[in-house]
């Protein structure tokens, strides 16, 4: 990625929520090995916000900037401010409370030297709960099943839009993408719970070619606290994961990508995601949530 060996990684932080976690994240940036970087952490609108900001700046790291949005984006729009702002050739979207292990640039720089046409990479992953403890629930399971053998894998054109479709079992937060292929993509609205998935696969529509790795570099925050589980309790998720998969569907047929267009068409993983839900929502005697979640699971 440069010239002296060193990784050159720019880290754009979509941040909205704990300010203990965000400096978590930054202070696991700061310890990187061999790496060049430099950190944005792109606030969206959080409601202690300046008091965060003076915390981040208190750090007096020239190499971290703080951007404010003016008016909360929500989770997805933010992530593509973070895409635009973007300057580098080589960037990555860490959460806010997430973690990247010393060897995280190393292990980003080997991927793109065995792949140098690679649009993405992501090293492999270890996930950790709240308190940063190793954690192992079923959606990492399931992600370890549907991955597609044990070693490095490659994703290119039908084939590699249809494996994710199937089962996204990639973790973008760990992911480090060619700014010019990213920057591309356009972005889409209503999709807050599928935009992870959603620009992946738009990055292999456009003819990028995507690699996961086997080298362990980052850890993955997962907790039921966070964005995602209290958005699939509320049934929401769902509602837009349909929302996705429905237009994704039409995109593919042009194309004439069939074994993708037919893994959209199924969503079988997301079906049966949204009925095992369906407990919980009963039990909460939450009649809208548990409509979605029916609605999703067998239509």
């Amino acid at each position: 990625m440069s010239g002296s060996g060193a990784a050159v990684i720019e880290f754009l932080i979509p941040y909205y929520g704990s300010p203990e976690y965000l400096h978590q994240t930054i202070a696991s940036i700061r310890a990187l090995e061999d790496t060049d970087w430099r950190l944005t952490v792109v606030e969206d609108a959080y409601p202690d916000g300046l008091e965060v900001e003076r915390t981040v700046r208190a750090l007096e790291d020239d190499r971290i900037r703080y951007v404010r949005n003016e008016k909360n984006l929500g989770n997805n729009a933010n992530t593509y401010r973070c895409i635009e702002l973007a300057e580098g050739d080589w960037f990555a979207m860490p959460g806010a409370d997430d973690l990247v292990n010393p060897n995280y640039g190393r292990a980003v720089a080997d991927l793109i030297r065995r792949h140098p046409d690679a649009a993405m990479v992501q090293p492999a992953v270890e996930v950790i709960d709240e308190d940063g403890a190793p954690h192992f629930p079923l959606p990492d399971k399931i992600k370890r099943l549907t991955r597609p053998g044990t070693g490095e894998v490659v994703l290119q054109g039908d084939a590699g839009a249809a494996s994710l479709l199937r089962s996204n079992w990639l973790y973008t937060p760990a992911s480090c993408y060619r700014r010019e292929h990213l920057q591309k993509v356009s972005y889409r609205e209503g999709i807050d719970a599928a935009h992870d998935l959603a620009f992946i696969v738009d990055v292999i529509m456009a003819g990028g070619e995507v690699v996961a790795g086997t080298e362990v570099a980052f850890r993955y925050r997962r907790h039921g606290s966070s964005h995602s589980s209290s958005f699939a309790r509320s049934g929401r998720r769902f509602e837009q994961e349909r929302k996705y998969f429905e237009d994704i569907q039409a995109e593919l047929i042009a194309l004439n990508w069939k074994s993708a267009e037919r893994a959209a068409k199924r969503r079988l993983l997301s079906r049966l995601n949204a009925l095992s839900q369906l407990p919980g929502a009963a039990i909460a005697r939450d009649g809208d949530a548990a409509k979605a979640m029916l609605r999703h699971g067998v239509r």
